[in-house]
């Protein structure tokens, strides 16, 4: 039997330096879709995560060379992307016959650029990934053609050849039941900020009830892995997903990963019926993320009811030019009325917001901060613009000659901020950072309102630990 290894190469550490504790450690997701998949072929699957398993590189490598795997592959991003590359380098030395697949939000984005940029890549998966396996896989066994199969870039001898384009996954209720009987459950957990309702992060359950977003973002790449528009798992689908969850693997957080969990009413009605129906509602910490374009108060409240308590919200801005030219298509009385209703029915609110988008200036960046501190959230992250390959404002940076930098500078946390406009340098939108932070976590109100609505013990030390994170980081002119 062939042996596939599906790793989650370790960069948590390089990514979040001193704020590593508040950082979630996300469920490899898409490994284990492609897991399940690969399981049907036939293969002896391995999944051997990094981050979560605490490895550095270097044993991490160790790990991989030691299973002496046939086949390896792993989702990239655009911020690991050089240790990526690096990491396959170092194990093709070792391992000259190993066959290394990858696919993932970066590589759809750049694929050719990809196989130029790091020769040990042999392949690379274009887009949604499990078609293209289940075409694949058979016939590298068989050493057919892969031009026959969709979705796909790779190296033959000195060439570079692109196979097409796949077609987004129709029929999803075809997708597989991800893999988790290869996780261990007990390694994985959710943001820190997810704790301050009973000091509990873990174990974590992800679900996934559509793909897609009906946003047209100009600073978000999801499209080069998922197309446009939105699709939807089959209802019987989540269920079993959402039963085999809790009832195997005892988790005490959800979260529907969903771009935009609001969007199909009926669909989040149904879901919510079921959560109560079997009592998951006393049982789970429910999370979601979702457009403020989407509010409807029966919706909410029947959310409520089947224990969703968490709700996040990308507001981006509070400046609504900055918001039409990042083409998020919200306004922003919707952004006041959504954060008022939510309130009213008892959610646990996030906002994220992002600074240095195209056209910002110092004066809209504050007006972005005034409304994050003026809008009643129990949390809210604040972000410095990226162009990642895939999306508008990556393309925008082409166009116009700005400079960009290494892939592991495209990180959100502990890199350089990239400026996309003349008015706002990297020291500005760091000290911009800065002055959010500071004006809206050391807001007396705000500490009250926490210690009044959490609990209160993981609360301040949750503060004091992110008061000396946050001095470190300085310190190493990181933050």
């Amino acid at each position: 039997m062939k042996k596939f290894l599906l790793i989650n190469i370790p960069s948590t550490e390089n990514a979040y330096n001193s704020f590593e504790d508040f950082a979630a450690i996300p469920l490899p997701v898409g490994l284990i879709t492609i897991a399940a998949v690969l399981e049907t072929l036939g293969y002896e699957v391995k999944i051997i995560d990094g981050d979560a398993e605490r490895l550095n590189f270097e044993e991490t490598l160790s790990w991989v060379i030691k299973e002496a795997p046939d086949y390896v592959g792993s989702t990239t991003m655009t911020a690991t992307m050089d240790i990526t590359g690096k990491f396959y380098a170092k194990l093709k030395k070792e391992l000259s016959k190993v066959k290394i697949i990858v696919g993932g939000p970066h590589v759809s984005a750049v694929p050719e650029q990809t196989l130029r940029e790091f020769a040990a890549i042999d392949i690379v998966v274009v887009g949604e990934g499990e078609e293209t396996i289940a075409e694949l896989m058979p016939i590298l066994a068989s050493g057919g053609e892969l031009v026959a199969v969709k979705g796909l870039v790779f190296r033959e001898n000195s060439r570079i050849i692109k196979t097409g384009n796949r077609a987004p996954i129709r029929d999803l209720g075809t997708t597989p039941i991800p893999a988790f009987h290869l996780l261990k459950f007990d390694l994985y957990r959710s943001y820190g900020w997810n704790g301050w309702l009973n000091g509990v992060r873990s174990p974590i359950g992800v679900v996934f009830t559509s793909r897609g977003c009906i946003g047209k973002c100009n600073f978000c790449g999801a499209r080069c892995v998922f197309g446009q528009g939105m699709r939807f798992f089959p209802i019987d689908k989540i269920k079993e997903e959402i039963d085999l969850l809790v009832n195997k693997y005892n988790i005490r957080i959800l979260y529907f990963q969903d771009d935009t969990f609001t969007v199909n009413r009926k669909m989040v009605k149904d879901i919510c019926d079921y959560l109560i129906t079997k009592g998951y509602n006393r049982k789970l910490e429910i999370m979601v993320s979702a457009r403020v374009d989407t509010m409807h108060e029966p919706t909410l409240k029947i959310m409520r009811q089947a224990g969703i308590r968490w709700i996040c919200f990308g507001v981006e801005s509070g400046d609504q030019n900055i918001l039409d030219r990042m083409d998020k298509g919200t306004t922003l009385k919707q952004i006041r009325q959504a954060f008022e209703l939510v309130n009213k029915l008892g959610f646990c609110v996030v906002g994220n917001y992002m600074i240095g988008s195209l056209d910002e200036t110092r004066e809209t960046a504050m007006e972005t901060i005034d409304l994050a501190c003026k809008l009643k959230q129990d949390y809210a992250s604040f972000s410095i613009a990226i162009p990642f390959p895939g999306t508008k404002l990556y393309q925008y940076c082409l166009d116009n000659s700005i400079k960009l930098p290494a892939w592991n500078e495209f990180g959100n946390v502990n890199t350089p901020p990239i400026p996309l406009n003349n008015s706002l340098d990297a020291e500005s939108l760091m000290q911009l950072r800065l002055i959010a932070v500071n004006r809206f976590f050391k807001r007396p109100s705000y500490i009250l309102s926490l210690l009044r609505k959490f609990n209160a013990r993981v609360i301040i030390r949750d503060f004091i630990k992110m008061y000396f994170a946050i001095k470190k980081e300085r310190k190493a002119g990181r933050f």
